[in-house]
């Protein structure tokens, strides 16, 4: 007989556990503290954002399990700490007291994985290329061009235009994980897609992404 799917616990607020303990009862789900992690990717991931080491601790989960569903609760209304947290990675963000309320929504829908999976390219294909290795300009995959960049050992999706002027950022300078627009040299970290200088005022979208099978895919909703 299989385990049930894990509902992992990194918060300590009691208020809030005891609330994500009922709402995993009621949905046949597991839950776990980060002490006794489980041996298979957890279904849902839900973090306290207001403790130390928290978005850490979220790009950390991100990386390891790409296709759970991660959910982190604030104390208290905080619009930036809040789109901070989902370019991190969070799928839902809620206010402390609403985070079970929310979970069990999101849960209820059917939406426990974070989205399907769409193949982009064999990962023998970017052995040895570094930068920006894959570009989709056509809107196939998503609404917006998209590329696809290989920094040391890992992989980054984000959004290919410059919300500033639209220029193709896959065409400027890339050093590091900063890409720099060729039009008019707005930065944008691609690990974050957090803008680092302007003119550009806004960041740029990221995507979460998955290897498997010596392929490399894109989780889209």
């Amino acid at each position: 007989m299989s385990s049930p799917p894990v509902l992992l616990l990194w918060t300590a607020d009691p208020r809030v556990v005891r609330s994500l303990e009922s709402v995993a009862g009621e949905q046949g789900l597991e839950p776990r503290r980060t002490d006794h992690p489980p041996a298979e990717a957890p279904a849902v991931v839900v973090i306290d954002l207001d403790a130390p080491g928290a978005f850490d601790a979220l790009v950390d989960f991100r990386e390891r399990w790409p296709e759970a569903l991660v959910a982190g609760h604030l104390g208290l209304p905080d619009r930036e700490r809040w789109l901070a947290a989902e370019r991190a990675g969070c799928d839902l963000v809620a206010n402390r007291g609403a985070m079970a309320t929310a979970l069990r929504k999101r849960l209820a829908s059917g939406e426990i994985r974070r989205g399907r999976r769409v193949g982009l390219f064999a990962l023998n294909d970017a052995a040895g290329r570094l930068g920006c290795i894959w570009r989709e300009t056509a809107g196939a995959v998503v609404d917006e061009p998209l590329a696809v960049y290989h920094v040391g050992s890992r992989f980054f999706a984000c959004a290919d235009r410059c919300p500033h002027a639209g220029a193709l950022l896959s065409e400027g300078e890339l050093e590091r994980n900063v890409i720099t627009c060729p039009r008019h040299g707005s930065q944008f970290d691609i690990t974050n897609g957090q803008r680092l200088r302007g003119p550009a005022d806004t960041d740029i979208v990221t995507y979460p992404t998955v290897e498997d099978g010596g392929q490399f895919y894109l989780l889209v909703p």
